[in-house]
């Protein structure tokens, strides 16, 4: 006999959700266990020796949805109740500080329900008891906590208790339940224990958080199973390394490295030096050096950008310089690079005045015009705007006339 005792795995927080679970089968128990006469106070009945299972037990040869959920809350006797309950708390502790107070209730559940899956598909006799959703947290237990230790009570031959690894105790256990489910005489003709419950909660507990830490819905750490797997793959790959005349110690020279700098383009660096001083020319407020750097930019490199506020600033104290073919270029590159400006309808209308009043460039002021004024809100601009058009309507007529036309 073997019982577990204690485990060694602190908490972080008070698992009142597997508390609560435990008080809740230990009151359904007080409420549908048998009196002394062989009556019951409840969805249970004993009658002549024999159990009768009603409306709350899950029958597979009459499954209905509740019992797949009642079944889990119903004990046939002390023995029964105190072994589940002693394993919940075991290993339900530390579950639910991992997994939360609703995590943990929804995974219980649904452990029991697939416990109970499993047994309808595989047996033909009534079932109650927690055991198969205890399974499923000792499946969890062995995927979260594999390096955790477990206190255990043993009396055979001798009493005592030891401290083993969980994972050699939970391993056994599912031995245990394999070797039941597939020769059940190994353990005795009079056992009543649903076995293929006890597996199927363990596949689904293990296998569940996999996936959940897989993909990462459950917090990793580096106590657990993929963990643990990871750091023996590459032990393994090391004594593999070892093995095939690797050795970890041997000295080896260090390589000539070869010290001499990478030619600069002088061009890069000057562009380098050139966005630096314009950044603190604007940090100072000084825009009129800015705007002086800036020409200077272009004219080592026209494609030349600047951040979306510096470029912006720049194109404005050009165009307040009188500076408007240089101001049109900036604001032309501000509306490739930067079109989802928030006040890019403002930069538009700026532009498009430059064209039409100073570079007669009617055409491309015209779509400027157009589109800003689908997004223009306020009276006094949206009335600015339609006055250029207006004033560049006789220029656009004259050029559409002066264009030759085909034959």
């Amino acid at each position: 006999m073997i019982i577990p005792l204690r485990t060694d795995c602190p908490l972080r927080r008070i698992p009142w959700m597997n508390w609560s679970l435990i008080g809740l089968n230990v009151l359904v128990f007080l409420a549908t266990r048998s009196s002394g006469d062989g009556a019951v106070h409840g969805p249970l009945a004993i009658w002549h020796g024999q159990r009768v299972i009603q409306s709350w037990a899950l029958d597979p040869q009459n499954p209905a949805l509740w019992q797949y959920f009642t079944y889990q809350f119903l004990h046939e006797g002390w023995v029964h109740l105190l072994g589940n309950m002693l394993f919940l708390y075991i290993f339900g502790n530390n579950i639910n500080d991992r997994m939360g107070q609703l995590g943990y209730l929804a995974f219980y559940l649904a452990g029991g329900v697939v416990a109970g899956v499993g047994h309808v598909l595989f047996a033909q006799s009534p079932v109650i008891g927690a055991s198969g959703a205890v399974a499923a947290v000792t499946g969890a237990y062995l995927v979260l906590l594999p390096r955790s230790n477990i206190t255990v009570f043993f009396f055979f031959l001798i009493i005592g208790a030891i401290e083993i690894p969980s994972i050699w105790f939970v391993l056994c256990v599912f031995a245990e339940d394999l070797i039941g489910q597939i020769r059940p005489d190994w353990l005795g003709h009079g056992e009543a224990v649903a076995h293929m419950a006890h597996i199927s909660g363990v596949l689904f507990g293990a296998t569940l958080c996999l996936i959940l830490l897989a993909f990462r819905l459950l917090p990793r750490d580096q106590f657990d199973i993929l963990a643990v797997v990871t750091r023996w793959n590459r032990r393994r790959q090391y004594r593999t390394m070892v093995s095939q005349g690797y050795d970890p110690f041997a000295y080896v020279p260090p390589q000539k490295v070869d010290v001499r700098q990478p030619e600069v383009d002088p061009r890069t660096v000057r562009m380098l030096e050139l966005r630096g001083e314009i950044s603190e020319a604007i940090a100072h407020h000084n825009l009129p050096h800015a705007a002086y750097l800036f020409l200077e930019l272009k004219k080592i490199d026209p494609n030349q950008v600047l951040s979306r506020q510096a470029q912006l600033d720049v194109g404005n104290q050009l165009a307040s310089q009188q500076l408007y073919q240089n101001a049109a270029e900036a604001y032309e590159q501000f509306l490739t690079h930067y079109p989802n400006f928030e006040q890019i309808e403002q930069v538009e209308l700026m532009l498009g005045v430059i064209y039409a009043r100073y570079l007669q460039n009617y055409e491309r002021a015209r779509q400027l015009f157009l589109r800003a004024l689908a997004r223009l809100h306020t009276e006094r601009e949206i009335q600015w705007a339609r006055a250029e058009l207006q004033r560049i309507e006789p220029m656009l007529a004259g050029n559409a006339a002066q264009q030759p036309r085909q034959v």
